[in-house]
């Protein structure tokens, strides 16, 4: 792909800017803030477009700052050449309004891409990360020395093994190792000897409830019998009414028994049982007999006196006898009372249980209950234990694959390095080492990419790693390597960008690397400088240079 022409509608502090570019060595003068770095910003957004950021990070994205202040704005077009015709991209770079088009220049047919506002596929084939790492190289895209080395090898990897720089091989392994952090099994195992510890593996739970259960029938039943047990009662001074025939009862009854029989058959106390009531028919009796005496005519005061007499006696002895009686058939009725009570008793309480020998088969029962509980609970524990250690094991067993093919992945990967050195390293080793030996007049001609892709340069009769280089071979190096690593891996040809990575490099060391640059012919070259003696030194070594001052 060549890039005709950049047209900066709107695009940072250009508003309908035009520039105008040529097939091979193109140089875009300008000073400080002239807006060099924007027009090489704008290059790459019109190949890929740009992505808003999220969050706090959104306040100072590229976004942010390449969008025009002054203007709602946010556009631009870029005319480009490649094998199959001319065309005309158009992005609209507002995020709530992004579009992307391709017209066919020759046809004015817009051409429809694979994926929205997204040129790989239908223009071109390589990924933002690889040309950023390869072709277009931004201001201080040469740091330090180590630091240089470090991105090398890590790129070379990247590019070597997977084709792309999108996918960093060596940060994939580290990757791959943290994983492996996730998945392993230490904590489970711990976890296991710990509920394996709490496993009562010798524990017959069924045996133990069943023997709980009989226990609690035996202690019911003997409750139970307990209960069934007549009360013994004893009758009032150890008299007790034999059992046998009739006939025979009535032959053996004593008077003191009869009396107490017809007690037991006597209703309930009326108000003759009271001893007043006694006593007040007596007095009646004693008047009606001195009434008597008074009404029957005679004319002896001594007979009248002496009827008055007996009748005042007879009441009297009869009162006396019936007092003397009552208390005697009483207290035989009370014997009866307390005799009544307990056979009550025996017909009420079939049990001779006492209220202590009753508290205690129920705290029998109840700890035999409680017992039978913990068991079963304990079989819950135990069932639970074994289940959480099935699943630690079928976890164990899942992280094992997890782990085995993690293990095989980081193998793969680092095996790659072989396979990577017999594929590329040859052809790596030639170019770099022409490229090198030019653009350092010939210091040094030899550079070996070893087995383990670190890269090393042929001083006097040794080889060195780049830490020990100075930082302009370094940067010279790494250049040479990134034109290679192009050349070598991308099938296709995108313009190189440099955006003033010379500034640090003294005249011999530029000369050298502008003339190496001269002859990489067969892709366009556009350079952002502030050096305004590049044009002469392009002028005296006899290369065509199209100069831009902005």
């Amino acid at each position: 792909m060549r890039i005709d022409k950049l047209h900066l509608q709107d695009f940072g502090q250009f508003h309908n800017k035009d520039i105008s570019l040529a097939p091979g060595i193109n140089l875009i003068y300008g000073a400080n803030e002239a807006g060099k770095t924007t027009t090489k910003d704008f290059i790459v957004d019109m190949l890929y477009g740009i992505d808003k950021a999220r969050g706090t990070a959104a306040r100072f994205d590229h976004y942010e700052q390449k969008k025009p202040i002054n203007s709602s704005a946010f556009s631009g077009a870029m005319e480009v050449t490649t094998e199959e015709g001319q065309y005309l991209i158009e992005r609209n770079f507002v995020r709530t309004e992004k579009k992307t088009t391709v017209k066919d220049l020759n046809t004015g047919r817009e051409l429809p891409l694979k994926e929205p506002n997204d040129l790989r596929g239908t223009l071109i084939q390589t990924d933002k990360n690889t040309y950023l790492n390869t072709l277009c190289i931004g201001q201080f895209g040469a740091t330090t020395d180590k630091e240089i080395a470090e991105r090398l090898n890590n790129y070379i990897v990247n590019m070597a093994s997977t084709r792309t720089g999108d996918i960093d091989a060596v940060s994939a392994i580290m990757e791959l190792k943290n994983k492996k952090k996730e998945f392993s099994n230490r904590e489970l195992e711990a976890k296991e000897q710990e509920l394996t510890a709490k496993l009562a593996l010798d524990r017959d739970f069924d045996a133990e409830i069943a023997a709980v259960k009989e226990e609690y029938k035996q202690v019911e039943a003997a409750m139970e019998k307990k209960k069934e047990e007549p009360l013994k009662f004893s009758p009032i001074n150890g008299k007790h009414v034999k059992e046998g025939p009739k006939e025979d009862l009535e032959k053996e009854l004593t008077k003191e028994e009869r009396e107490r029989q017809m007690l037991q058959n006597m209703g309930p106390k009326s108000i003759l049982d009271n001893p007043m009531v006694i006593l007040f028919i007596g007095l009646i009796g004693i008047a009606a007999f001195v009434c008597l005496a008074w009404l029957i005519p005679l004319n002896d005061p001594a007979i009248t006196m002496g009827i008055m007499g007996f009748g005042i006696g007879l009441m009297v002895l009869t009162v006396i006898q019936v007092l003397v009686k009552r208390t005697k058939l009483y207290r035989l009725l009370e014997e009866i009372e307390i005799e009544k009570g307990f056979e009550e008793a025996k017909t009420q309480q079939t049990s001779a249980l006492s209220t202590d020998e009753q508290r205690e088969f129920v705290n029998k029962l109840s700890d035999l209950k409680v017992k039978e509980e913990r068991i079963l609970e304990d079989r819950v524990n135990q069932e639970q234990y074994l289940k959480e250690i099935m699943e630690i094991r079928e976890k164990k067993a899942a992280n094992e694959v997890e782990l085995n093919a993690l293990d095989l992945a980081i193998e793969t990967i680092q095996d790659l390095s072989e396979e990577i050195y017999d594929s590329f390293g040859s052809v790596l080793n030639e170019k770099v080492s022409q490229i090198v030996g030019k653009i350092t007049d010939n210091r040094y001609t030899e550079v070996k990419i070893d087995d383990q892709l670190r890269v090393m340069v042929k001083k006097d009769n040794s080889f060195v790693n780049m830490e020990y280089l100075s930082t302009g071979t370094v940067e010279q190096i790494y250049l040479a390597l990134r034109l290679t690593i192009a050349d070598v891996l991308m099938a296709e040809e995108l313009p190189i960008v440099m955006d003033d990575i010379f500034v640090t490099y003294d005249y011999h060391r530029l000369n050298e690397t502008l003339s190496c640059l001269g002859e990489y012919v067969n892709r366009q070259i556009i350079i952002f400088a502030t050096n305004p003696g590049i044009k002469d030194m392009f002028t005296n070594m006899g290369i065509e240079c199209n100069y831009i001052a902005i």
